[in-house]
């Protein structure tokens, strides 16, 4: 499951996509914008089926297992769009509330819900009619959702509240509220032992909560900037993806100990534990890429997706079929992972064509006086840039 920080400004400028979907033609590459994959003559390691326009900013992605329908959260769209599998058309837009950031499905009730981040409330879909049958308030900015099946339970992380909503899936009324940290969002649960697991962006920790009772067991620190987090069924060991450190830490969820920080390409933002349960679907939003990874950290390969990848996850209909929504180009990304296990090759990166060059020339206004000055002014001197980051 992902989330997403509060974003106070967003480029309203951005212009809307044309309604029709343009399909790419499967095709089989087999090196991403910054690695290569020496597939060793054994077989390829992915296969690109499609890329679908669905919106502005998707962030959150889900598949119906009932239907195969994929529904993805627009959140500059304020809407959901709905696209069918097997030729990958959009087949409808459902408008919700304002900003919607992650989206989730109860396949027993044909229920989706999204987490409409600047209207506070979580929208109830019914997946059958592909209308709006009610509205669920929670706390302040909802940016990550995830469903606990045993309990019949819905939980939404609300960032700048700082807590985790319980909602109660069959009557769609909340029924708890739980403190967390600034920043919550992203959440998992372990239904074998019967945690929640809700990671604050803003505070850098993961408060973890029993779920039967609601009362928190403890709280993790992590470095910098968590997103998204996964629960692998079998051991119970949580991975969360580090967006600003560009790290998946992994945590022994029923030892609540952190058991290694491992390393990623470029800014993970997005993560799914595979249904096969031994490897991870990590988005970089830095770098255009999902990488497969196995649990003990070894990237496996590397798929070119679309621009700003966020959301991820597989198709429980289709094993190894990933669906990753794509912010920065508006799209979603289909896509079939074809390892078995990990590969007898590894990814091999490569460097950027830019790394060594002089700096290009670059002029910026100061802080204080507004006028633009040429960085080599500042060579060999201390200064900060603030960069917007769009996520």
């Amino acid at each position: 499951m992902s989330g997403r920080p509060d974003e106070s400004q967003h480029d309203l400028a951005a212009q809307t996509r044309g309604d029709a979907p343009v399909v790419v033609e499967p095709v089989v590459v087999e090196g991403g914008p910054s690695c290569r994959v020496d597939t060793g003559g054994e077989g390829r390691a992915y296969r690109v089926l499609g890329e679908v326009p669905v919106g502005l900013d998707p962030e959150g992605v889900v598949v119906d297992p009932r239907t195969g329908l994929i529904y993805v959260a627009c959140s500059r769209s304020n809407a959901v769009t709905v696209v069918e599998p097997d030729d990958l058309q959009v087949v409808a837009t459902i408008p919700v509330g304002g900003e919607p950031i992650d989206i989730a499905v109860d396949d027993r009730t044909g229920k989706v819900f999204t987490a409409d981040a600047r209207s506070d409330q979580v929208s109830v879909i019914d997946a059958d009619t592909h209308t709006i049958s009610g509205t669920i308030p929670v706390g302040n900015y909802p940016a990550g959702l995830c469903i606990d099946v045993a309990r019949r339970r819905l939980y939404s992380g609300d960032a700048i509240g700082s807590t985790m909503s319980v909602i109660d899936l069959d009557t769609c009324e909340r029924i708890g509220v739980v403190e967390a940290e600034l920043g919550a969002g992203a959440i998992a649960s372990d239904l074998e032992v019967g945690r929640v697991y809700c990671v604050n962006f803003v505070a850098s920790t993961v408060t973890v909560v029993d779920a039967e009772t609601l009362d928190i067991l403890g709280t993790l620190p992590l470095l910098a900037g968590p997103c998204a987090v996964g629960v692998q069924r079998t051991t119970g060991h949580v991975f969360i993806a580090d967006s600003l450190a560009s790290t998946v830490t992994r945590i022994d969820g029923r030892q609540l100990e952190k058991v290694a920080e491992m390393p990623v390409p470029n800014a993970p933002v997005g993560l799914a534990v595979g249904g096969r349960d031994d490897r991870l679907y990590v988005a970089n939003r830095g770098d255009g890429s999902v990488s497969v990874m196995g649990l003990d950290g070894v990237e496996w390969s590397r798929i070119p997706v679309g621009t700003a990848p966020g959301g991820v996850c597989e198709d429980p209909l289709h094993p190894g079929r990933i669906l990753v929504a794509n912010a920065g180009s508006g799209t979603i990304t289909v896509a079939e992972d074809l390892l078995e296990g990990p590969p007898a090759t590894r990814v091999i990166e490569t460097t950027h064509p830019m790394v060594g060059s002089k700096m290009p020339a670059l002029r910026l206004p100061d802080l204080w006086t507004k006028e633009l000055h040429d960085l080599g002014e500042w060579a060999g001197k201390k200064y900060v840039i603030n960069v917007f980051a769009s996520w």
